[in-house]
């Protein structure tokens, strides 16, 4: 009886994409753009990009409480002699790159960000993810906009485009009480304790901010991994 070694036909290319963020963390606000940008670069995708986002709000210090000013908070996510305002001109430059205008003086408080994390949350059920946390990040950023009250975010959501059905549940809080807690929970007992991260295809994992080559690269590896050889790995039909 003959033997026929069958090489496996290569799968559609689909992506899917885990980001793990928080709306006052403005290296995650950079991330998404940067993400955007290099997508900008894919080919060969048969199917646009699932984005999942999973939110994740940044502890506060004893310090920086949940309505700190904006410079308390950022000095706690800074390391070694950086100050506030060298941080800021840096993200300000970066930023112009990607089309976005920190307006960091705008700021008056560092909001608990759970109602944006829940918002974003019911708008994958339009698809509507990534555009509502791109709307999101740029009311805080660019518009100094006090994203932790519900009706800026509700004015958000429907100028994003949000369906009223969307809205409306979001406006009733009692089918989604506890859901952004147990989100951030799953995400610590997976060793989560920063922000962003990003996971493509469940393979490749993006941790930090990273540069547009990057996550370029880390694209490419994601969703066109190399294929063995029909010498190192047959599937033998006898």
């Amino acid at each position: 009886m003959n033997t026929l070694a069958v090489v496996p036909a290569p799968r559609t290319p689909v992506l899917t994409l885990d980001v793990v963020a928080d709306f006052t963390c403005p290296w995650s606000f950079l991330g998404m753009r940067r993400m955007a940008r290099a997508l900008g670069y894919l080919r060969g995708l048969d199917v646009p990009p699932l984005l999942r986002w999973h939110g994740f709000r940044l502890p506060r210090g004893p310090v920086a409480g949940p309505d700190s000013p904006w410079r308390e908070y950022l000095q706690t996510r800074l390391s070694g002699e950086l100050t506030p305002e060298i941080a800021e001109q840096t993200l300000e430059e970066a930023g112009r790159a990607l089309g976005i205008q920190f307006r960091f003086e705008r700021i008056q408080r560092v909001p608990d960000t759970h109602e944006a994390h829940r918002l974003t949350a019911l708008a994958a059920q339009e698809g509507l993810q990534a555009v509502v946390a791109d709307a999101i990040f740029r009311a805080y950023f660019e518009e100094g906009i006090d994203i932790g009250d519900p009706l800026q975010l509700v004015r958000i959501g429907r100028a994003a485009g949000l369906a009223d059905a969307t809205i409306l549940a979001f406006e009733d809080a009692s089918g989604e009480a506890g859901s952004v807690q147990a989100e951030e929970q799953r995400l610590l007992l997976m060793g989560v304790r920063n922000v962003p991260n990003l996971l493509l295809n469940g393979r490749v994992l993006v941790p930090g901010p990273a540069d547009v080559d990057t996550y370029v690269l880390a694209l490419d590896q994601a969703v066109f991994p190399p294929s063995p050889s029909p010498a190192d790995n047959p599937r033998l039909l006898n």
